[in-house]
C-alpha cells in the first residue's frame, strides 16, 4: 500500500535533511533517522521538490557490468540484474515524483529505437553514514562509454505495472523504468545485448558493500 511507504516529511524533518545535503560530510546517526529505512524506503518531501529512498547493493550481481539497469524494485522480475535493489515499488515512487510537482515524459513505446526518454530532470544523489562526502550516481557507477547520466522521470506507470520489471532507475533511456538515462537512447533487446549503448558496473572503492544506501532524487529547474 502506497500509505505504507509513502510519509510527507515535516517541517522539522525536512529542515534537518536539507541541513544533511547541503553539506559534504558523512551523515551522522541523528540526521539518519529523518531518512528512509528498510521498512520504511520512501519518503517524499514536496517542499523542497525530493524524492528519498533505501536501496542496497544487490549481492547476486557485485562485480558484473550491465548494459541498463541500475535500480530495481526487489519484488520486481528483473531484480537480480540491477546494480543496487530498492524495497519500494515502482508506482510507489511514480507517484512521489508526482506529489513533489514532477512531469513524467511518457513518450517511449516498447518500440521505440534511437529516442530518448523526456521528463523533468532529476538530480540524483547517494549517501550512508561513513561516506566522506555525498555523491552524484555517476560517482558512483563507472560507465565505459562515457556519456554520463543524466536522470528524467520518464513516467510509465501503467507499462511498469504490466510487465513488473521492477525498474525504477535505468541507465539508458527506457519505455518501462519510472526514471531513465536521457545520455544514451533507448533500444531493442537484440541490439544491446550485440551492440549496447555502454556497460555499466558498480565502483567498488566509492561505497560501503554493506548495509543500505540512501538515493535523493531532486527536481531540477528547468
Amino acid at each position: 500500500m502506497l500509505s505504507r511507504f509513502l510519509t510527507i516529511l515535516s517541517v522539522g524533518v525536512v529542515a534537518t535533511l536539507i541541513s544533511a545535503s547541503a553539506g559534504s560530510g558523512p551523515l551522522s546517526a541523528q540526521e539518519l533517522g529523518s531518512f528512509p529505512t528498510k521498512a520504511h524506503p520512501l519518503l517524499a518531501d514536496a517542499k523542497n521538490k525530493r524524492v528519498l529512498i533505501y536501496v542496497e547493493v544487490n549481492p547476486k550481481n557485485h562485480g558484473n557490468s550491465n548494459p541498463h539497469w541500475c535500480v530495481v524494485f526487489q519484488g520486481g522480475k528483473l531484480k537480480d540484474k540491477a546494480i543496487l535493489q530498492a524495497f519500494c515499488s515502482p508506482q510507489e515512487f511514480h507517484d512521489a515524483l508526482l506529489q513533489i510537482g514532477a512531469r513524467p515524459g511518457n513518450n517511449l513505446t516498447l518500440r521505440s529505437s534511437g529516442e530518448v526518454i523526456e521528463g523533468d530532470e532529476l538530480a540524483v544523489t547517494v549517501t550512508q553514514p561513513g561516506l566522506a562526502k555525498n555523491l552524484g550516481l555517476a560517482d558512483i557507477v563507472d560507465d565505459s562509454s562515457g556519456k554520463g547520466i543524466r536522470i528524467r522521470f520518464g513516467g510509465n506507470r501503467q507499462r511498469a505495472s504490466e510487465e513488473n520489471t521492477g525498474c525504477i532507475t535505468c541507465l539508458e533511456s527506457c519505455p518501462i523504468g519510472i526514471t531513465s538515462n536521457a545520455a544514451y537512447p533507448a533500444i531493442g533487446s537484440f541490439k544491446r545485448l550485440v551492440s549496447p549503448n555502454s556497460q555499466f558496473k558498480l565502483k567498488n572503492d566509492k561505497i560501503p558493500l554493506q548495509g543500505g544506501l540512501i538515493l535523493i532524487y531532486s527536481l531540477k529547474s528547468n
